[in-house]
C-alpha cells in the first residue's frame, strides 16, 4: 500500500462505471477519483488527477511494483513466495457497501490480486476499523470530503489518530511518506489562515497531491436529494442532502419562510415566537 505503483495498479484495475451500475442503473452515478467530492465548494476539477480503467496499465503497474505471477495460478506473488492476499473490510449493514466490495474483489482478481472480503456489522465493523485489522476498507459519506471545514484534520495524518488511513504505531511514530507530509502541510496551511483565497489554494494543493498519489482509491459517487415542501421559500438552489449536516440541518432553517399566499393555516403556534432556551416554550407575540 505504501508503493505508488501498487496503488496505481489498484485504481487502474477498477471499472468505476460498472461499480456504479451495480448500485443503480442509469445516468445517476459518476466515477469518483477520490479526494474532495464535487458537491463541496472547494472541489477543483483542474486539481483532480484521475486514473481511468485500464487492465493493461494495472498489470504494468503491478510489474513495476515488483509483483508478478511466478507460480502461474493467476495471482501475483510476494517476492518471498506465496500469493499476495489483501483483506478488504466492509460494513455489512449497508447493501451498497457489500455490492461495491464484492465488485472490487472480482475486479482485482481479474488484475491478479487476491482480495479476501471481511464483512462485519455494527460494533464489530467499528472495532475492526479502529484496531487497524484491515488492509483496505470501503468507506462512505466521509464528512470531511464533503464539507472540508468540518473534520478538516481527518484529511491528513496531522496527528497520531486523525486520519483513519494512517495512524501512529504503539510508540506514537507516524513514518509519513513524502506525499503525506505534503498533505499535512496543505491542511495546516488551510487551517492556519483566515484568508479565503489562501484556503482555496491550500485545498487545491491537497486535492492534487491526494489524487495524484492515490492516497485513497475513489469508487463511485451519486447525488442525494434534499426534499423540501414546495411552499418553503429561501432554500438555496441545488442544496445537497448533506453538506455541513444531514437534511434540513445543512440549510439555515431560520431563513426559511412560507410566503403569505402559500400559507395554509398549518402553524402549530400561530402569533407566537420561540421561547428562549430552557423556557416553557413559545411565547405570544405582542
Amino acid at each position: 500500500n505504501r508503493t505508488l505503483d501498487f496503488r496505481k495498479a489498484v485504481t487502474y484495475a477498477l471499472d468505476r462505471q460498472r461499480l456504479g451500475d451495480s448500485l443503480v442503473k442509469g445516468p445517476f452515478t459518476a466515477p469518483y477519483a477520490g479526494g474532495l467530492l464535487t458537491s463541496t465548494s472547494y472541489y477543483d476539477p483542474a486539481s483532480t488527477v484521475f486514473y481511468p480503467f485500464s487492465p493493461d496499465s494495472a498489470k504494468a503497474a503491478l510489474a513495476a511494483a515488483g509483483l508478478t505471477d511466478s507460480d502461474g495460478n493467476g495471482f501475483v506473488n510476494l517476492p518471498g513466495g506465496g500469493d499476495l492476499t489483501v483483506t478488504l473490510l466492509a460494513n455489512a449493514d449497508y447493501s451498497t457497501d457489500k455490492n461495491l466490495a464484492e465488485g472490487v474483489v472480482a475486479m482485482m482478481a481479474d488484475a491478479g490480486v487476491k482480495v479476501t472480503l471481511n464483512s462485519l456489522t455494527g460494533k464489530d465493523f467499528d472495532n475492526a476499523r479502529d484496531a487497524g485489522a484491515w488492509d483496505w476498507m470501503v468507506l462512505r459519506n466521509n464528512q470531511e470530503f464533503v464539507s472540508v471545514v468540518q473534520g478538516t484534520d481527518r484529511l491528513a495524518p496531522v496527528g497520531p489518530m486523525t486520519a483513519v488511513w494512517h495512524r501512529a504505531n504503539g510508540a506514537g511514530e507516524m513514518d509519513l511518506l513524502p506525499y503525506e507530509e505534503q498533505l499535512v502541510a496543505a491542511i495546516k496551511a488551510f487551517t492556519g489562515t483566515r484568508d479565503a483565497d489562501a484556503k482555496v489554494e491550500a485545498m487545491k494543493t491537497w486535492q492534487k497531491t491526494f489524487t495524484e498519489n492515490v492516497a485513497a482509491v475513489g469508487l463511485t459517487a451519486y447525488p442525494g436529494a434534499l426534499i423540501i415542501n414546495k411552499r418553503f421559500a429561501n432554500i438555496p438552489a441545488g442544496a445537497p442532502i448533506f453538506m455541513y449536516n444531514w437534511a434540513e440541518d445543512n440549510i439555515i432553517r431560520e431563513r426559511v419562510y412560507v410566503p403569505t399566499d402559500a400559507q395554509i393555516d398549518a402553524e402549530l403556534h400561530p402569533q407566537t415566537l420561540p421561547g428562549e432556551p430552557g423556557s416553557a416554550g413559545p411565547v405570544t407575540a405582542n
